[in-house]
């Protein structure tokens, strides 16, 4: 196994009012596999984690938690799961200490950074404006001691002729290159101590379509020739299909469904995948594209339970609302849309983490009506377990939300959806056999 995570997470610290901090929570809990001479491609929609999984993996950034193994035999690997499992932590800490990531030393990190290397999304700013091509593609090598400056320049030349630039541009600058001639040095430098993992951050994101063909072209052509483990991170869907083996779905900072290409990409089991893979335009078919209501969530203060809840169009009774969703949307319906029917005085108010108190109406048919009329349309009142007259109001008591995990899938993948949680509650037509 190349690189293995599990539970990586990343908080970054956020300063609210009075002083107060609390932190945005990127990156959540997120396992991912790459195995050896593997392409694998990480697609969400902006402001997902991706780039920040990316970063955690080779300790660009330091992770709040999780582990991240390197390089490791898949008999150790095996053994490291299993001790996990069982709450071995002996075992598990022998085996992380000869090969996490996270607990190398500066000297131990810089041999590392030999062996994994990145290319960013943007060309015009991850290159030296003030280096010659030749120095820029020659820094990794001579950072990380790969080589001697002299061999670092005639190996800056070989690389220039490997991505397609004529050796004579070893003495240009970054600003006389195009975008895409700007993304072929990145990509020389990241590949210039022939690294086994290569973290490519939206490599085809800031070029034009036909440059973009021909930079996944020479990435294929280079993973064939030296047998690198690639992370492809991106939103374009074509250049995973294109590129990868593997499908990493990430949304909000949790992974939502993974599996292989041609599973994920053709039939996917996932609401978030389906309502992604629907926006793709496939010659030759029609489709009817899923359009998802509202905003990706603030992750500061995330959803409850699963993370794409509030968005999601089959989602039902424990999948995570809170009682402030809840009380959001009865409010508007009773004081708003069924104003006729309730009329003036009626208010809302949040008890514990379950309940909300209607005060002014006792009407509890009505109200049940209402839900059972609505809740198709506004699927928050599918969390609606009870509601009851107590104390000269109406108490609304909600499901318990459940915390949805990664569930194995008859064909391999594995998906974070209650559907596929074998005793989930939910509606006989939304059980996990029908769910592709």
């Amino acid at each position: 196994m190349m690189i293995a995570a599990y539970g990586l997470s990343k908080f970054f610290p956020v300063r609210g009012a009075f002083r107060a901090t609390t932190s945005l929570k990127a990156v959540d809990d997120v396992g991912l596999k790459i195995q050896n001479e593997q392409v694998v491609g990480l697609v969400g929609e902006s402001g997902s984690g991706k780039s920040t999984v990316g970063r955690c993996l080779i300790r660009l950034l330091n992770p709040t938690d999780g582990e991240v193994l390197f390089d490791v035999p898949d008999s150790e690997l095996a053994e490291y799961e299993k001790a996990r499992a069982a709450g071995a932590t002996e075992r598990v800490d022998a085996i992380a200490d000869r090969f996490s990531l996270l607990r190398r030393s500066t000297s131990e990190l810089r041999a590392v950074r030999r062996l994994v290397n990145i290319v960013f999304q943007d060309p015009y700013s991850s290159l030296n404006p003030r280096m010659k091509l030749s120095t820029i593609i020659g820094e990794p090598m001579i950072s990380t001691r790969f080589c001697t400056r002299a061999e670092a320049d005639i190996r800056a030349r070989e690389l220039l002729g490997e991505v397609g630039l004529p050796e004579f541009f070893e003495d240009r600058y970054p600003h006389e290159l195009s975008g895409g001639q700007r993304q072929r040095v990145a990509i020389a430098r990241a590949i210039s101590t022939n690294p086994k993992l290569l973290i490519l951050d939206e490599p085809t994101s800031a070029l034009d379509v036909s440059v973009q063909a021909q930079i996944l072209n020479l990435l294929r052509g280079l993973r064939e020739k030296y047998g690198m483990s690639m992370l492809l991170i991106t939103h374009n869907i074509a250049v995973v299909a294109y590129l990868a083996e593997y499908v990493y779905v990430m949304y909000a900072g949790k992974i939502m469904e993974w599996g292989a290409k041609g599973k994920v990409l053709r039939d996917p089991q996932h609401p978030y995948t389906k309502a992604l893979m629907s926006s793709v335009p496939v010659i030759g078919e029609t489709r009817t594209r899923s359009i998802l209501r509202g905003d990706p969530p603030n992750l500061i203060s995330p959803p409850l339970a699963c993370r794409f809840h509030p968005r999601c169009p089959v989602a039902f009774e424990v999948c995570g609302w809170s009682p402030e969703e809840v009380a959001e949307d009865l409010e508007f319906l009773v004081g708003g849309k069924y104003y006729g029917t309730f009329g003036d005085g009626v208010r809302l108010t949040v008890e514990g983490d379950r309940t909300i108190i209607i005060q002014g109406t006792t009407e509890v048919q009505k109200i049940q009506e209402l839900v059972d009329l609505e809740k198709e349309d506004v699927r928050s009142l599918k969390s609606i377990q009870a509601i009851d007259v107590a104390d000269g109001a109406t108490s609304v008591r909600l499901h318990e939300a459940i915390e949805p995990e990664m569930y194995p899938s008859p064909d391999g993948r594995e998906v974070k959806c209650l559907l596929f949680r074998l005793d989930a509650s939910a509606p006989a037509a939304m059980a996990p056999r029908s769910a592709g």
